[in-house]
């Protein structure tokens, strides 16, 4: 029987054809070794592809962004055990402080020794007739009353950072209104949240036109403080954030509220959501793109110093 030649890649010296057993071993030992040349040859081509490719996907879970909710718990001031409960309340919530309340300043300093974020909760005249909180803000009032009462709410509420609506479902429509109050918060270097208490709100739009950083909410929690309805409206802020990256909730210090937060907070990352103060999300999301409307260039025009030479000269 003839036998092709074969290569020994051991001593790498062709071998005569054989009839002998000795020389069928040497033939089957060059096979094992082409073969075991031929796998590593192919481990060595493969394996930085596989490797390369693990490192691929572990990065690409690495690198999943985490959708960011920020809750901000409203009216705090008048009720001090139920403002204290909800600021104990462990994680990154935001509490908007209403003026000229018999706790505001206690429990925005308590807020701020947690390391809490505290806002100004201030109170705009609404469209229904709802009795106004002190220092409240009304269509009739001045340019120089609503500044001054803008200015006195900041004074009333200590280490506030923004501020948002309480109530204002009228006084955010209001252009005017809008104007002035979004002047006195640009000099103080504050951002703003609208609660969004009417559709037609105007009040972020006047803000952004007066460079001030801010956001809309987007659900209430416990517009019905029930368990349930608090937990449907939770998880409509999730599917929210999830949806576009980030949601702004806003809540109240009712009991269940309270008791609903402190239980469900702890296990967010696990749902792929993070808590964050109210700020980290408007400075990081708010676009800056001021577009002016003719009301809004007319008022920035009144408000200029009249030129010296138009004036009067009593000297005559």
């Amino acid at each position: 029987m003839n036998h092709p030649a074969v290569w020994d890649f051991v001593v790498t010296q062709k071998i005569r054809p054989f009839s002998k057993p000795a020389q069928q071993m040497v033939y089957c030992s060059s096979v094992c070794l082409l073969i075991a040349y031929i796998f590593s040859i192919t481990s060595i081509i493969f394996s930085p592809h596989a490797s390369a490719e693990t490192q691929i996907s572990a990065s690409s879970q690495t690198n999943v962004k985490i959708a960011q909710i920020a809750i901000i718990i409203d009216d705090i001031g008048y009720n001090r055990p139920a403002g204290e409960r909800i600021i104990n309340v462990p994680n990154a919530l935001t509490y908007a402080v209403i003026p000229f309340t018999p706790f505001a300043k206690k429990l925005a300093t308590l807020a701020h020794t947690n390391n809490k974020e505290v806002l100004l909760h201030l109170p705009m005249e609404a469209t229904v007739r709802k009795q106004l909180d002190a220092g409240g803000l009304t269509v009739h009032q001045s340019k120089y009353e609503l500044k001054d009462l803008v200015n006195n709410s900041l004074t009333a509420v200590p280490y506030v950072t923004g501020f948002n609506n309480h109530m204002g479902s009228l006084l955010t429509t209001d252009r005017k209104a809008m104007e002035w109050i979004m002047e006195e918060a640009s000099s103080q270097q504050l951002f703003f949240v609208d609660s969004v208490t009417n559709a037609a709100s105007i009040a972020g739009k006047v803000a952004s036109e007066h460079g001030i950083p801010n956001l809309r909410r987007d659900v209430f929690l416990d517009n019905q403080p029930s368990e349930d309805k608090i937990h449907r409206a939770f998880q409509q802020l999730l599917s929210k954030a999830k949806r576009n990256g980030y949601a702004i909730g806003i809540a109240h210090p009712h009991p269940e509220t309270i008791k609903y937060l402190s239980s469900h907070l702890d296990n967010l990352q696990e749902k792929g959501v993070e808590l964050v103060s109210v700020s980290k999300l408007v400075h990081a999301h708010w676009v800056s793109n001021p577009t002016f409307s003719n009301d809004n260039l007319l008022h920035l025009v009144a408000s200029l110093p009249t030129p010296l030479h138009t004036r009067f000269r009593f000297e005559q």
